[in-house]
């Protein structure tokens, strides 16, 4: 069974002559991490609110395990568990009290709950604040409490929008393997990131949406696939060489991605890896060489620097 299967869902907002969603047919497997990515205000959050019975679509229909989003809304959230974009816990409330709290909510008895909350805060190491106030807690600890509340439900469906959004790199990397451990579990997870490293680490499928639009989608060697070159190399440049020179001859291998006074990048074929590095070493140029990454390929399709 597919977790989501949308057929041509649009989004036309109140006061707004353009379209958030446009056409969005897609489907997502169960039991995998899918990420979506785009711009700000392509339409991933849009999309995760009609997927989630937040908000109601145009036009186009959502499935849910099978249940229409516009049909079956209670038994959807039922579920599902979100960690929101802009989400906020409750100023006064400790980190103990949302995640026990909620579980509670969800139907947990009590010696079950105060459990699962002990080891939830211990895994995103907030045992020690736990008794604190969110309005005491920094805004990554903050973050985490919203992260540790859609742990706490294990869901069959989740999803993240920017669950790591101002943690620091080893607060990320915890959330990444509570990440891993929720797919190990076979839970579905829907996530939405500005770190590239992230969703290329992390994700089973990839979709990246531009102004309302799927424009790719696919693994990381599907989506490498589109672009058609598998390596990047980054020159440096001395003063010595004209770097539109050196640019007219080395496009002759591939294609010139970005360039400046002192740089130059150029995506090419592996198999011109070793004749490009015989020629740049033999003129004392210094190189560095990588695989395409999620970066190269987000910014080919949509322009711009990446993720904003």
């Amino acid at each position: 069974m597919l977790a989501i299967e949308s057929f041509n869902v649009s989004k036309i907002y109140k006061n707004s002559n353009k379209k958030a969603l446009s056409d969005i047919s897609l489907q997502i497997e169960k039991g995998r991490i899918s990420t979506l990515l785009g711009r700000n205000g392509a339409g991933k959050t849009t999309f995760i609110r009609i997927c989630s019975t937040q908000l109601l679509p145009t036009s186009g229909r959502i499935l849910v395990f099978g249940d229409d989003v516009l049909k079956s809304p209670e038994k959807i959230r039922q579920k599902i568990s979100i960690v929101p974009q802009e989400g906020r816990p409750l100023r006064a409330l400790t980190p103990w009290d949302h995640i026990y709290n909620w579980l509670r909510i969800r139907g947990e008895k009590k010696e079950s709950a105060s459990q699962k909350t002990s080891d939830i805060l211990q895994r995103l190491d907030l045992f020690s604040a736990k008794d604190i106030p969110a309005l005491n807690l920094s805004g990554g600890m903050k973050q985490k409490i919203l992260v540790g509340m859609a742990m706490a439900t294990e869901s069959p469906l989740l999803f993240l929008d920017e669950p790591t959004i101002g943690l620091d790199p080893v607060s990320r990397r915890q959330v990444w393997s509570i990440i891993k451990d929720w797919k190990n579990k076979g839970i579905t997870i829907i996530l939405t990131t500005h770190y590239m490293d992230e969703a290329e680490m992390l994700s089973d499928s990839i979709f990246i949406i531009d102004e309302g639009r799927v424009v790719s989608r696919g693994n990381m060697n599907d989506l490498r696939n589109t672009l058609n070159y598998q390596i990047r190399i980054d020159i440096n440049i001395s003063k010595d060489y004209n770097v539109y020179d050196l640019r007219n001859f080395i496009n002759s291998f591939g294609k010139t991605i970005s360039m400046s006074s002192d740089s130059i990048r150029l995506f090419t074929f592996e198999h011109n890896l070793r004749e490009i590095s015989d020629i740049l070493v033999r003129n004392n140029l210094s190189f560095s060489v990588s695989p395409i990454t999620l970066d190269d390929i987000f910014v080919n399709l949509v322009g711009g620097a990446g993720v904003e």
